[in-house]
């Protein structure tokens, strides 16, 4: 059944994300969650080798958890632990275009591998590309501020101010994770 669930608001997210944001703010159903966390432990295992993706995988959820962590400090509406379910929920959700892109980069690596040619159909593939990831990327921003909106219960500027906060503090710790070599791009 969370199966269903979790694909019903998988297609909720592309095609009316605030009211399926919305939805999940409200209900915090745990179970449909679970289905995120095991694709992304399959992409981990699938992407990378065995021993970048432990680095890899540990490296994600330490900023999955300190994201969470530092939304639920955030001052906003209701109890630490309504707050902490509604974040738990809807952050979860918005790792859904981060998979999209990671497994469609996948899916492209092994099809179309490296190099790419400066013929028509190369440069063809390049500017899709280019298009599809900063669609994803779009995507993935509006659903960070809906998590925020819905998850604290916050109006635009205040959502404007905690967004500014969470790049300020989570840029270094991405560069920290890209230096060391455990990600090359934030999983978050």
């Amino acid at each position: 059944m969370s199966t269903i669930f979790f694909l019903r608001r998988t297609v909720g997210l592309i095609f009316t994300p605030y009211a399926t944001m919305r939805k999940i703010s409200l209900e915090r159903k745990m179970g449909e969650i679970v289905w995120i966390y095991c694709l992304t432990i399959l992409y981990f295992f699938i992407g990378t080798s065995v021993h970048v993706w432990v680095s890899g995988l540990m490296g994600a959820l330490g900023l999955f958890c300190l994201s969470i962590f530092f939304l639920s400090l955030l001052p906003a509406s209701g109890t630490y632990i309504q707050r902490l379910k509604r974040i738990i929920a809807t952050w979860s959700y918005t790792l859904v275009p981060t998979l999209l892109w990671f497994y469609s980069t996948l899916f492209f690596y092994y099809i179309i591998p490296p190099p790419r040619t400066t013929s028509i159909l190369g440069i063809s593939f390049s500017i899709f590309y280019i298009a599809f990831s900063a669609s994803l990327f779009v995507w993935k921003l509006i659903l960070i501020y809906l998590c925020i909106r819905f998850a604290l219960r916050v109006q635009l500027y205040r959502i404007l101010y905690y967004l500014l906060l969470y790049f300020a503090i989570s840029l270094p710790i991405w560069l920290a994770l890209y230096m060391a070599g455990i990600s090359r791009i934030p999983f978050v």
